[in-house]
């Protein structure tokens, strides 16, 4: 292909992402998801005092408290589309048309590169339905807890230590705040992305996302008391706003939410650069980096809040028909994302002339934050066809191998490539 054919090709293709990521549209939802989710329940606070002060408690489980930060992980398994490409085509000005040379992994990036003034185009999609958080099922977390904390009921009034009737401290310290959450959350990703190579050992590229969240969920919290020795009550403003069915507003010890809702609009972007630095016989070395703009809206979780880049050093080398690949790296991010350690090891194997299957193990940790994101591990399988031409489509299915954080069952994801 000339390169004037090929400038035109890039330009036009330049032309049609920006213009698609630009069409996306804006999240619909009044009030960000995000926010609607710290919110459920009111950000719960129980009270005894006739006064209206309570004891503030948020019964939600930590890691929907803090979901953009959960979901930190799950940005990073959708693959980004890789610069190696699924397999290596070169030109051949004899025949006319592109050989294909050598082969690349799933959701790793190899130590190759596309070769001076070659490109890949591509388009991927990927869907996840989260199902358990922390081994728990989504559509069933609940929660036992004291109703009052320690601090709180020190402050209590108490005329007679021994006699529950004349000390407060011992009619409510026996309270339990008991909360279910029905949950449910599902994200949609489409990836449009192209790379170039600038000589035969670096390759730039960049990625846009567009991305669908949608959340519904319902929650629901009681205080009982097991002595019934004097029951508190809900503060007065929320119960009133959230009694449960069928409860007396006069006597709202149960309040009830939920929502439904969903976002979508344009994500973030993705820079990346790769420079190849060392070939041996046993194994080939690369460096890459990926900046991560957030021009999506991190408050409808449809991107990062802020910028965040990954060095990765890579390792690979083709051996036949196998070509074990391993990457390490570190996702720099603020205090509103989580930071974390990531690393995949795995191999592709090439089946026949067209075909190659991979598998991959990765894993994210993070040590800043306790009990988000603390240790995540996924298995990966994927299978790539070039059907003609430099064409090639490709499906890939991840797999939780631990039960940390906020995981999905199975993670579906399908690109289409060409190589020009």
């Amino acid at each position: 292909m000339n390169g004037a054919l090929r400038k035109t090709l890039l330009a036009r293709l330049a032309f049609l992402v920006v213009a698609v990521y630009l069409a996306a549209p804006n999240s619909a939802a009044a009030k960000p998801l995000e926010s609607k989710v710290r919110g459920l329940l009111g950000g719960l606070a129980t009270s005894i005092d006739p006064r209206g002060f309570g004891d503030p408690r948020n019964a939600l489980p930590k890691d929907l408290q803090e979901l953009s930060a959960s979901l930190a992980t799950f940005r990073s398994l959708a693959p980004v589309p890789s610069a190696s490409g699924a397999f290596r085509f070169e030109w051949d000005e004899e025949v006319g048309t592109f050989n294909r040379l050598r082969k690349g992994p799933g959701l790793a990036d190899t130590a190759q590169t596309l070769g001076a003034r070659f490109g890949t185009l591509s388009v991927s999609y990927s869907h996840i339905d989260f199902d358990s958080l922390d081994g728990s099922d989504l559509n069933d977390l609940d929660s036992d807890e004291p109703a009052f904390s320690d601090d709180y009921l020190a402050q209590l009034p108490c005329d007679d230590p021994t006699d529950p009737g004349q000390c407060d401290r011992l009619r409510f310290d026996d309270d339990r705040l008991i909360t279910r959450v029905n949950f449910q959350m599902s994200n949609d990703t489409v990836f449009l992305g192209g790379a170039y190579g600038v000589t035969d050992s670096i390759d730039v590229g960049v990625a846009l996302s567009i991305n669908y969240v949608k959340i519904r969920a319902r929650a629901r919290s009681v205080i009982t008391d097991p002595e019934h020795d004097g029951p508190p009550a809900f503060e007065d403003d929320f119960a009133t706003a959230h009694p449960c069915r069928g409860q007396s507003p006069d006597a709202p010890r149960c309040v009830e939410d939920g929502f439904t809702d969903s976002a979508s609009g344009a994500g973030d972007v993705y820079l990346r650069a790769k420079w190849r630095f060392l070939e041996t016989a046993y194994a080939d070395f690369a460096a890459s980096g990926t900046l991560t703009i957030p021009t999506g809206n991190g408050d409808d979780l449809l991107g990062f809040h802020d910028p965040t880049f990954t060095p990765l050093l890579i390792t690979s080398k083709n051996y036949g028909r196998f070509t074990p690949h391993i990457n390490l790296g570190y996702a720099f991010r603020d205090g509103k994302d989580v930071s974390q350690a990531l690393w995949i090891a795995g191999t592709d194997f090439q089946v026949i002339d067209r075909v190659i299957v991979a598998a991959d193990f990765l894993g994210f940790h993070d040590d800043k934050r306790d009990n988000i994101n603390d240790d995540v591990l996924q298995s990966a399988i994927g299978l790539k066809l070039n059907l003609f031409g430099s064409a090639v489509v490709s499906a890939n299915f991840q797999f939780p191998l631990n039960d940390d954080g906020l995981r999905a069952n199975v993670i579906y994801t399908g690109q289409v490539e060409y190589t020009f």
